[in-house]
């Protein structure tokens, strides 16, 4: 299953997902509220340490109404983190 992230624009820590690739399902939190995309999730493919059942409440939301409302941040994946060990010396 291929789901969509949108961020509210007008609130980094406002985000949803969605079955609909445009997000127009998705409901404005506030009358300011602008959705905008921001990546594809492949349900079959999530990255370790993920897995599919981590999101079970997500997906059961996605299946019953089309779209998935949460407050959070977005982390990004260990491998394009730079490590402090990593860095170069001053």
């Amino acid at each position: 299953m291929v789901i969509y992230l949108f961020r509210d624009e007008t609130d980094n820590e406002n985000f949803a997902l969605s079955v609909d690739v445009t997000g127009a399902n998705i409901p404005p939190i506030t009358p300011h509220t602008e959705w905008f995309f921001v990546e594809a999730i492949d349900t079959l493919k999530f990255v370790e340490p993920w897995d599919v059942g981590d999101f079970r409440d997500a997906l059961d939301r996605l299946k019953a109404d089309g779209y998935y409302i949460f407050t959070g941040e977005v982390i990004a994946p260990s491998a394009s983190v730079v490590r402090r060990d990593e860095l170069p010396e001053c």
